[in-house]
């Protein structure tokens, strides 16, 4: 977890720089909590405050992207509104407080929506099906083609994503084992490009399994003000329930990257050749590290495919929902959210029953301050 930079050593324009010393003012305060507190431990206060002061910071640093300052403006115009106390005398230490308090609760606002939105715990790999006479790779990568069929499970988007991909990881390179195993010719090809097989799975930028059961509801919330902040309001929709397995979403990736990127552990910046990002070195201490730089590409032979069957490419994984991924996996790092929820789910899993005392109340409301619905706050 960082500190909040200092004013100086900002590059805000007039109005970053002119509530700049509020969301600072807000983070001193909650220094200031006893750590012998109950619930000091996740020190939500000062993980929401560094939440929202990062935020608008990335968002700056980052405008040049094509969201612009949209999304720079809108968490602006968020935190003006909550320096307005009413029923306060201005510059007292009663609205200080009242401010600080809002101030927090915008940030945490933010993490629960980005924890559910891009934290995934994963799932079971969904197994490539295997057709008793095994038709040829050709004669599968037609039969979808011609089919067009939009991805609505978790099984038919592994497929399409693995077709589209060429059945590579689209970081390494490497070919799916399970399809090597069902199309031998592919083993070829790993030999021709001098790569080896690997276990892969689909990973989805906006998160699959944060739409299961009741969560579908608070996942559906989360979504649309996650993208309204981005100003694509009307893109929530089609990450909703079966949509979230759209092309658009989703990458084939190798187990233990899929593992990774879904931990908000690495993430990719730019614009279909991408860089590969984790705040931390070790993160790709493995055998077969991803390059640096990555470029996305219909495979070449789906390419044909589409155009000898007058078919509409498939689409690659969007640059803007990768951006979007991006930024709160920055400022997941920068505010430590991303090292607290990590702490309570692994605290969670040793706790499963609540104290009598209410010695796990502190965990309790941290675990409900991220899964629960939350309130838009209007700015």
């Amino acid at each position: 977890m960082s500190s909040l930079p200092s004013l100086a050593d900002v590059n805000f324009d007039h109005d970053g720089k002119s509530l700049w010393p509020n969301i600072l003012s807000a983070e001193e305060a909650a220094l200031k909590v006893a750590p012998t507190k109950p619930g000091a431990k996740y020190n939500d206060r000062l993980i929401g405050i560094r939440v929202l002061g990062f935020f608008l910071l990335d968002l700056w640093q980052h405008s040049q992207h094509s969201f612009g300052l949209i999304p720079y403006k809108h968490v602006i115009k968020q935190i003006a509104s909550c320096l307005s106390i009413p029923g306060c005398t201005v510059g007292s230490e009663e609205e200080a407080e009242a401010q600080h308090e809002k101030l927090q609760t915008l940030g945490l606002y933010y993490r629960n929506h980005l924890i559910r939105v891009f934290r995934s715990n994963g799932g079971p790999i969904p197994k490539q099906s295997e057709h008793p006479s095994r038709p040829s790779l050709d004669v599968v990568r037609d039969r979808i083609i011609t089919e067009n069929k939009t991805p609505t499970t978790a099984g038919s988007a592994r497929k399409n994503a693995l077709l589209r991909d060429g059945y590579r990881c689209m970081l390494t390179g490497q070919y799916d084992f399970d399809s090597a195993d069902l199309y031998p010719e592919l083993n070829g090809r790993a030999a021709a490009d001098g790569v080896s097989n690997a276990v892969t799975q689909c990973a989805h930028i906006f998160s699959e399994t944060a739409q299961e059961g009741e969560q579908k509801t608070d996942y559906a919330a989360s979504a649309m003000a996650i993208l309204r902040l981005f100003g694509l309001d009307a893109k929530a929709e089609s990450l909703v329930g079966d949509n979230v397995h759209k092309h658009f979403n989703i990458l084939t990736m190798r187990s233990d990257l899929h593992y990774l990127f879904d931990h908000l552990q690495f993430w990719l910046e730019e614009e279909n050749t991408y860089n590969v990002v984790s705040p931390r070195n070790k993160v790709f201490r493995m055998a077969s590290p991803p390059p640096a730089r990555v470029t996305f590409r219909v495979d070449p032979d789906v390419v044909a495919a589409c155009a000898a069957n007058n078919t509409e490419l498939p689409a690659l994984p969007s640059p803007s929902l990768l951006a979007i991924r991006a930024a709160c996996s920055r400022v997941a790092h920068m505010s430590g959210a991303a090292e607290q929820i990590d702490q309570i789910l692994r605290d969670l899993e040793d706790t499963p029953v609540m104290a009598e005392d209410g010695g796990s109340a502190h965990l309790l409301a941290s675990r409900l301050l991220q899964s629960s619905r939350t309130v838009d706050l209007k700015g």
